[in-house]
């Protein structure tokens, strides 16, 4: 079998001229406009083509057609040397042209997709999905005669977005070439996955989307991490707006625990006058969450190095201006917004504070305000950011704060039930005080949980779009 396919690999080169797989050129933009990655057009570049920013022009897979071209070329190649230059080169045009799989074109008489990974990663892997019944090994990548690529081509109905992971050792996982992706909908109480999708542009145009940047690099910390940059269904529309961005923490769990993503579809839909671009950082590790989500200048005896400011600086340096070169978003502190829960709603204060001509809104849910100024957790001498908020100079940031409390009343921080609500209750009336906008919410019996915080996310959503908090309900 493996003979057989790298035998057809070749020969396709012949047979391609025979299929007329490619589809026409596509019609060039006008000579001003100015594009963005996955974005559609800059939000300054005038009046837009209609078809410039739908989902079904900048939403896609690559296409077949370099496929095609890489056989043509592998089967003129007289050396190892060209085969290699010949797949760096399928490779890159790959993700330049809408990443893994690649597809046939709508016009093709026949659906074919094709997937491939590069390297000792491909040997003994295999493609699963939707298309296959999720069968583990019913479709193997094969090693292509001479070369470390491994390849599986198999037709799949133009019926809808189709799901599909790796396989490899009897896991499966995302294909990280992949630029689209959904929640696999399995909530593992933990760090979560995500199915790699083919026909992506055929997702619900009612809600929004998706899009993967695998291994982001943050220079100061020296470490990489995924980062999942939602776009809501305004996003691609006719008018190709610019949208308002906020960032949020621990990216993989607020959209695998409980699903971030389908709470802002439900609140978009209902309000698409609040629509902004979310970008979702998640951790390296969960291990570096202690450190990467708190602060100097202290910490108790065991607890790691507080690096909170080493991963502002990533957001700031790194990630801020790849999310403004790739995507159409407002800049700003007031178009700007960072918000997470817990420690991400900790971390998220402190950014407000450290960083406001950056964040302009700073939504906090369930946060550990009670971390203390000291480094040492006693609950009774001051709050670092209720200190702040009492006593340093007021910064231009308004403040979104939720959590829970026992349905009897708020208790104090650190007994069964409270969800932190004193410290949280205690940094709204210091904000207050020194004439902060602060919007507020109290859930009594919430608990301190991912299914609380998606619960009221629309709350915050909308306070980030509108000042005043009775617009949200709050």
């Amino acid at each position: 079998m493996r003979r057989l396919l790298a035998a057809v690999f070749c020969a396709a080169a012949v047979l391609a001229a025979c299929e007329d797989d490619s589809p026409p050129p596509p019609t060039p933009p006008p000579p001003s406009t100015e594009t963005y990655p996955d974005a559609g057009t800059r939000p300054d570049a005038g009046t837009q083509e209609p078809w410039a920013c739908q989902r079904s022009t900048t939403v896609h897979n690559a296409p077949m057609r370099l496929l095609t071209r890489l056989q043509l070329e592998m089967s003129r190649a007289t050396s190892s040397a060209q085969r290699t230059e010949a797949i760096d080169r399928f490779v890159a045009e790959v993700e330049e042209q809408g990443g893994r799989p690649l597809v046939s074109d709508v016009k093709a008489g026949r659906p074919r997709v094709a997937f491939f990974v590069r390297g000792e990663a491909g040997r003994d892997t295999f493609v699963a999905g939707d298309f296959n019944g999720w069968a583990a090994t019913a479709t193997p990548l094969v090693q292509v005669r001479d070369t470390d690529l491994y390849v599986a081509e198999v037709e799949v109905p133009r019926t809808g977005p189709q799901p599909y992971k790796l396989v490899k050792d009897g896991d499966f996982i995302a294909d990280p070439g992949a630029r689209n992706v959904a929640w696999d909908n399995f909530n593992r109480y933990d760090v979560g996955q995500f199915n790699s999708l083919i026909y992506p542009e055929l997702q619900d145009a009612a809600k929004g989307r998706l899009t993967a940047w695998y291994d982001v690099p943050a220079t100061v910390l020296g470490d990489v991490r995924d980062v999942f940059v939602y776009t809501p269904a305004a996003y691609d529309g006719r008018e190709c707006p610019a949208l308002p961005v906020m960032y949020l923490h621990d990216g993989n769990e607020s959209l695998t625990r409980e699903s971030f993503a389908e709470s802002a579809d439900t609140h978009y839909a209902a309000r698409p006058e609040d629509s902004a671009v979310l970008v979702f950082v998640a951790l390296p590790d969960q291990s570096v969450r202690l450190a990467q989500y708190t602060f100097p200048p202290a910490r108790a005896p065991g607890w790691p190095t507080p690096r909170g400011d080493d991963y502002l600086a990533f957001l700031r340096d790194d990630l801020m201006p790849r999310v403004e070169a790739s995507y159409r978003v407002k800049t700003g502190p007031r178009e700007t917004g960072i918000a997470g829960a817990s420690l991400g709603g900790l971390i998220s204060v402190y950014a407000g504070f450290q960083m406001p001509e950056k964040f302009g809104f700073v939504g906090s849910q369930s946060g550990t305000l009670f971390w203390p100024h000291d480094g040492e957790v006693d609950r009774d001498d001051g709050n670092a950011m209720i200190l702040r908020a009492g006593q340093e100079p007021v910064v231009p940031v308004r403040f979104y704060v939720d959590h829970g409390s026992p349905v009897a009343g708020c208790t104090r921080d650190g007994e069964e039930g409270g969800d932190d609500c004193q410290s949280n209750l205690q940094f709204v009336e210091a904000l207050r005080g020194r004439g902060y906008g602060v919007a507020h919410w109290n859930e009594p019996g919430a608990e301190h949980d991912w299914a609380f915080w998606k619960r009221r996310l629309p709350k915050l959503l909308c306070n980030f779009r509108n000042e005043a908090p009775a617009v949200c309900g709050l």
